[in-house]
């Protein structure tokens, strides 16, 4: 039977005691390790597998990220908002590279732009009509259009400069 992700509902998720019972957590590099053989997994190993760049170990049958173990076993609550990893590097799950954040914040720390980007660069687009470069940054639910540029690596630059000013949670 293949494991499923928890729902976000508290009364589905493993408790506080059976997360200590089956993992260690080590907050200096992030490896999740197995106390004790369940269910064909060795104690003593690394756990998890990668889904979408988030690492993911299967808990009593169900997956659960290693960032929300890691998560609750520092804490001793499931987090109650999304859980960012500082860097945007997602299988980093050194206690110091994770904080709760909202949605909004969380979107905020992006450090690269979508595959479909024309440019490669996050805020900025091509303007096909004149062939420069538009910066534009989304805060607060407002567009704000940060002109035109010559050049996509000009147009970069202040879209940083409008990020650092405008997303509180950007570590960039």
């Amino acid at each position: 039977m293949a494991a499923t992700q928890f729902p976000r509902r508290p009364g589905n998720l493993p408790t506080l005691a059976r997360v200590s019972e089956l993992f260690a957590y080590d907050l200096e590099t992030g490896v999740v390790t197995r106390r004790k053989s369940v269910q064909g997994y060795s104690a003593g190993v690394r756990c998890g597998h990668f889904v979408k760049g988030y690492l993911e170990v299967v808990v009593d049958g169900r997956r659960c990220r290693a960032h929300h173990l890691a998560w609750l076993l520092m804490t001793g609550a499931w987090p109650s908002e999304q859980i960012d990893h500082r860097n945007g590097n997602r299988s980093d799950n050194r206690w110091a590279n994770l904080r709760e954040a909202t949605r909004e914040i969380n979107t905020q720390n992006r450090r690269s732009a979508s595959r479909t980007s024309s440019t490669g660069l996050l805020g900025v687009c091509r303007n096909r009509r004149t062939g420069r470069f538009i910066a534009k940054i989304v805060a607060n639910g407002t567009v704000h259009y940060l002109g035109y540029h010559d050049s996509p690596e000009a147009a970069h630059a202040v879209y940083l400069a409008a990020k650092r000013r405008l997303h509180q949670g950007s570590t960039l």
